[in-house]
């Protein structure tokens, strides 16, 4: 299943390419293939190159989810219209680069990975993804869900935010605190179903966008 994971990240990654054209007419759809390319590279080398037996695969996702925490905060900042609306976005940046850096600096152990950075990252974009849904409410056209990609797109992530946050926020208690092994290999089955919903969706937004020309974006442009 996490090789299919990986095979569905290479393909939403290559259909954003496709849509690449069409989409570099918003400043937040041309960030996807920016963002996408650094999920199927470090995936790719996850699943076909690296030990995984090595903690420094942990290392190497304490620096992937970040930054693409930090990249969908982006692309959410660039997508809304309303000027007050970004500033929140924008607070969220912000303090997210910043809290990123201490929890890294001050509150990380080694070899694990950094739930307290990616918990507050969630929160943020989960916090940003409902304030955007609130912004296309202003506009009853972001709401023709036959020519708004962009909607399910949103909505995928946040299923998946909502879906494993609970998980990456207790799982290094879990494995090794309390040694809960096969419950946490259970999450790590929910997380990778999630995972797949998510790339299959953006996999199909973006050849969604490749084949009709006249889609509502709704984003700005």
């Amino acid at each position: 299943m996490e090789r299919m994971l990986t095979y569905l990240e290479i393909a939403a990654f290559i259909a954003s390419l496709l849509a690449l054209k069409t989409i570099w007419r918003t400043p937040a759809l041309r960030i996807f293939p920016l963002l996408l390319g650094l999920v199927a590279i470090v995936e790719t080398y996850e699943e076909f190159f690296a030990n995984n037996t090595s903690p420094v695969n942990v290392n190497v996702y304490n620096i992937q989810v970040p930054l693409q925490h930090l990249l969908y905060l982006v692309i959410i900042y660039f997508s809304l219209g309303n000027k007050r609306y970004r500033k929140y976005i924008l607070f969220f940046i912000i303090t997210f680069i910043v809290a990123a850096i201490a929890l890294t600096l001050f509150a990380s152990v080694n070899n694990r990975f950094n739930a307290k950075v990616y918990c507050v990252g969630a929160i943020y974009i989960v916090c940003s993804i409902v304030l955007k849904f609130y912004d296309m409410l202003q506009n009853p056209a972001d709401f023709n869900f036959l020519r708004n990609p962009f909607f399910y797109m949103l909505f995928a992530y946040l299923l998946f935010l909502v879906g494993t946050l609970p998980y990456f926020t207790m799982s290094n208690w879990l494995y090794f605190v309390k040694g809960y092994k096969t419950t946490v290999q259970m999450l790590v089955y929910v997380s990778t179903v999630l995972n797949i919903i998510l790339y299959s969706t953006y996999t199909i937004a973006f050849l969604w966008m490749t084949r009709k020309k006249d889609f509502y974006l709704s984003v700005q442009p």
